[in-house]
């Protein structure tokens, strides 16, 4: 079984997130805490680009 199709069981049995996606969220969190503290333009937009990198790879998880 894929890893995706895994995680869409999981959800589909009652739990809220599976381990990945809580992973995920994780560092998008800490990506969002860089992107607010520096003051550097190139930064930041690297991890906004991280961040929806991270936001893809959890949407890929999932298929709708």
């Amino acid at each position: 079984m894929t890893e995706s199709a895994l995680c869409s069981r999981l959800i589909q049995s009652g739990w809220t997130m599976c381990d990945k996606c809580v992973e995920i969220d994780k560092t998008i969190e800490r990506y969002q805490g860089i992107k607010e503290r520096v003051a550097d333009q190139a930064l930041v937009d690297r991890a906004k680009e991280l961040i929806a990198e991270m936001e893809a790879d959890k949407a890929a998880l999932h298929p709708e």
